[in-house]
């Protein structure tokens, strides 16, 4: 089998960039190219262009994560929103070990893909919690609408529901269904009202390790989803004066303008893209910063 040799293996670059964090980032790289393809983590045509594409593109989230960290001694916090093979989520607990990264994917093969990361890296700043990002946000962030449309249909329905004997937490008739694994921070819910079915407990503390906040400083995302969703899905995770901040490509001020209603709707101000640069001779890429009212 033919040795593939990145475009950027040896190069001055990656110390210029990745500072400290390069000797876990070699592994890390090295990790990729010899399972990422097999396990579904990144795409053959990638293997010769990790660096670049990767890694070095995750770490041009740093410095403005960097900026957000406070100076009370007090350990920053960040959720990374589907953070699928470890982007940005991985490289930044590497490039930042002050800071305290919580990596939320829902998929099992890219949960254990993380864990594995993290011991073999030895990250102790970086934990996973196995969760779609829609369920994450407090309870209360995303159910009080569904309360409102519940009590509306009330009036119609209100007494058939109460002859059914239907007051269940969901406002279904069905129970729903949540089993927890305590060990691992795993959580398997069931039914479409799942994010109201704890009785008003956010699913953020169920099941979870003590050390994972119900909001965050900071929440990164990269290449998840368009932020007419982010902005629902991540704009509750953020406390007041926290901030979202996405890596996006050329369209991010396209989907800033789509999104203007949500990011309001959410508490979020001040929308803009700012241009992060990757390395010297690098092309750009685009960030979208938001912030939390």
């Amino acid at each position: 089998m033919a040795v593939v040799d990145d475009e950027l293996n040896d190069s001055p670059l990656l110390r210029q960039v990745l500072g400290d964090a390069l000797a876990p980032m070699q592994r890390f790289h090295d990790k990729l190219l010899g399972e990422g393809v097999e396990r579904g983590i990144i795409g053959p045509r990638d293997e010769d262009i990790i660096w670049e594409r990767h890694i070095l593109n995750s770490a041009a989230i740093v410095p403005f994560v960097r900026e957000r960290l406070t100076t009370d001694g007090q350990t920053a916090t960040v959720a990374d929103i589907g953070s699928g093979g470890g982007f940005p989520g991985i490289v930044l607990a590497a490039c930042l070990p002050q800071c305290s990264v919580v990596l939320v994917e829902p998929m099992e093969r890219r949960v254990l893909w993380l864990r594995e990361v993290i011991d073999e890296l030895h990250l102790v700043n970086a934990s996973v919690l196995r969760k779609r990002a829609e369920d994450l946000a407090p309870q209360s962030s995303h159910a009080s609408n569904r309360h409102k449309k519940r009590a509306s249909q009330g009036h119609r329905h209100g007494r058939r529901r109460s002859e059914e004997g239907s007051n269940s937490v969901s406002g279904h008739g069905s129970s729903t269904l949540v089993t927890t694994r305590n060990g691992d921070s795993q959580q398997t819910v069931n039914g479409p009202e799942s994010s109201a079915a704890m009785g008003g407990e956010s699913l953020a503390r169920v099941g979870s390790t003590p050390s994972v906040p119900e909001t965050f400083d900071v929440v990164t995302c990269r290449a998840v989803a368009p932020m007419t969703k982010l902005a629902g899905w991540t704009l509750p995770l953020l406390r007041s004066g926290g901030q979202l901040i996405a890596l996006k490509g050329r369209s991010a001020q396209n989907e800033l303008d789509k999104a203007a209603k949500e990011i309001k709707k959410y508490h979020g101000v001040n929308p803009r893209v700012s241009q992060a640069p990757v390395a010297p001779g690098l092309e750009e890429t685009h960030v979208v910063l938001v912030d939390k009212r």
